[in-house]
């Protein structure tokens, strides 16, 4: 019984660099751009890594300025809270409850509407952060949200390398599989020509 020839890696038998002189031009030029993609997929790990993290030093830095000009204050409702409709999609209706409050910061008196607890009434007290001149800001940001904002960044880095790569891979076998099927008709019409046609040299021998 003849023993059967093992055969190579697929990923060998479709290097750029394989010898086989059945390979045609084509063919290692489509394995070359994958090849290559890998190499810019591989390529964008490092980077988003360095840049997500410098990002996430600088978003750190900035929220951490942000904050310290940040201040807690107790304000007072002082009318009834209401729920108000607020349309977040398609047949899908938010309906938080917001209330006038008023506070008293910098000798100044304040007022807003703002969102409150289902629970509040009319004469609670809630939190409200203000800014250094007294007026309504955002809550501090969280030291996560730093995080956050580096990890996003680098992950759409490798994200948007991986599409590219996609792309030029799916671009490349395209053009390829045209050529191919092109160089396979003209074959095919020069092994059968039509009728009426001479025949060939091919056909006569």
């Amino acid at each position: 019984m003849a023993t059967p020839t093992p055969r190579r890696p697929r990923r060998h038998r479709v290097s750029p660099w394989d010898r086989n002189p059945l390979l045609r031009p084509a063919d290692r030029l489509e394995a070359a751009c994958r090849l290559l993609a890998a190499l810019m997929v591989l390529a964008s790990l490092p980077v988003a890594v360095m840049i997500g993290v410098s990002d996430a030093a600088a978003a750190g830095a900035r929220n951490e300025s942000e904050n310290a000009t940040k201040t807690a204050v107790t304000a007072t409702i002082v009318s009834e809270p209401a729920a108000i409709a607020v349309p977040v999609g398609p047949g899908v209706v938010s309906r938080p409850r917001e209330a006038t409050v008023t506070w008293t910061a910098h000798g100044r008196n304040h007022r807003t509407q703002v969102t409150v607890p289902a629970t509040a009434h009319r004469g609670d007290t809630v939190t409200q952060w203000v800014d250094s001149s007294g007026g309504v800001t955002a809550a501090p940001h969280h030291a996560f949200d730093a995080v956050a904002e580096g990890f996003d960044l680098g992950f759409s880095i490798v994200a948007a390398t991986g599409c590219g790569a996609t792309v030029l891979v799916w671009a490349v076998h395209r053009v390829v599989t045209r050529r191919h099927s092109a160089e396979w008709d003209r074959e095919w019409q020069h092994l059968s020509p039509g009728p009426g046609s001479p025949p060939s040299e091919h056909s006569r021998r």
